[in-house]
């Protein structure tokens, strides 16, 4: 088990170094890279409580492992707003999320600085750290995803499949090990035998393993250790501000003439044929601004720019197959002919379009 504790230290403490040492380092990093350093100190405090033969603790810093665990929640939820967020920009406001752990550290440390307890626990605290107050940042992260993954699909006519793999696996380990610290605190509730730290060590553990996978990832599918483009990086998305949604003019008729333009030009030119067409290149083709065509899409046609792009492909898909070119080319050719530059978001369009499958398309014929 110790030797868990030293990789989890490690491999936290390898991320937030090479983090701080990017030259190119962004916003986001910052909350990452503060992340990593807290759970090298909180793995190098387990692994120091594990390791001792006595009851391990030292002034100040053991009160400081104690609090640490309030800031997870809030750091990542911070880090996602910056990943996803082109127009991110940390205020004063923000700062009153660190309140919890602000206070709580004043409550666990009032015995050293003012010689009296405050609140009398062994574990005070926990039931805010690890029920009341992470899962909410928890869930404010997977609504922050579930809306970034809408907006990908209002600005592209593709799938950025691994641009939500990163974000997707620091939501996801997060989780899992909020769970298995929760379930520490609610089996020291309904144990008659206190386990201090027996949870904590299963945490470290796992954090252990996860940092490994998590290392793998990085390496592979971001710009963390290396340059990557575009397509295989957490693309942000510029939301639009409350005074500009006021600018928006309200919906009147003259939209479906401009409707009508917009769908004539992606017609005429073929547009959806690109297969990395986006919501920015269409607005510079058509001179339509973008929250215009967004709102034309949703209002007239109920559909996101991802569906009305991808609509007409599948419509050029059907065009070939009826015209006899699977007896050149495989189904997956003819996808990528028609603009699709992955098997799997073609075969799941054609599906929720058509009902069928691909090949069950093609046996009708």
């Amino acid at each position: 088990m110790r030797y868990l504790f030293v990789l989890s230290a490690v491999f936290a403490a390898l991320f937030f170094l090479l983090l701080v040492s990017k030259k190119n380092r962004k916003s986001e990093h910052i909350f990452l890279a503060v992340i990593f350093l807290l759970i090298t100190i909180n793995s190098y405090y387990v692994f120091q409580f594990y390791d001792s033969d006595d009851f391990y603790y030292v002034p100040y810093f053991s009160e400081l492992n104690y609090a640490i665990p309030l800031l997870y929640g809030t750091l990542l939820w911070f880090y996602s707003r910056a990943l996803t967020n082109a127009r991110f920009a940390f205020t004063k406001i923000d700062g009153l999320h660190f309140l919890p752990f602000i206070i709580f550290s004043c409550i666990i440390i009032s015995p050293l600085l003012l010689g009296t307890t405050l609140i009398e626990s062994k574990h005070v605290g926990y039931p805010f750290i690890k029920l009341l107050i992470t899962p909410f940042y928890l869930f404010g992260t997977l609504l922050l995803l579930k809306k970034y993954r809408k907006q990908l699909k209002e600005a592209y006519s593709y799938e950025l499949e691994v641009n939500l793999m990163w974000l997707t696996w620091i939501v996801a380990g997060a989780i899992v090990l909020w769970l298995i610290a929760t379930s520490g605190y609610i089996y020291n509730i309904f144990s008659d035998q206190q386990m201090t730290l027996l949870f904590d060590f299963y945490v470290i553990g796992f954090l252990a393993i996860y940092l490994f996978a998590l290392t793998y990832v990085a390496i592979t599918r971001t710009d963390i250790f290396s340059k990557y483009t575009e397509k295989v990086i957490p693309t942000k998305i510029a939301e639009i501000e409350p005074d500009e949604i006021a600018e928006i003019e309200p919906i009147t008729g003259h939209y479906s003439e401009e409707l009508k333009n917009l769908k004539k030009i992606v017609e005429d030119k073929e547009l959806y044929l690109d297969p990395l067409l986006s919501i920015n290149k269409l607005s510079e083709i058509t001179k339509i601004p973008q929250y215009k065509i967004s709102k034309i899409l949703n209002s007239q046609l109920d559909q996101s720019f991802y569906d009305f792009i991808n609509g007409y492909r599948i419509e050029a898909v059907k065009t070939q197959m009826d015209n006899g070119a699977a007896d050149d080319l495989s189904i997956l050719g003819i996808a990528m002919d028609c603009g699709f530059n992955s098997k799997a978001s073609f075969n799941r369009v054609f599906k929720k379009r058509e009902g069928i499958t691909p090949s069950q398309y093609l046996k009708g014929l």
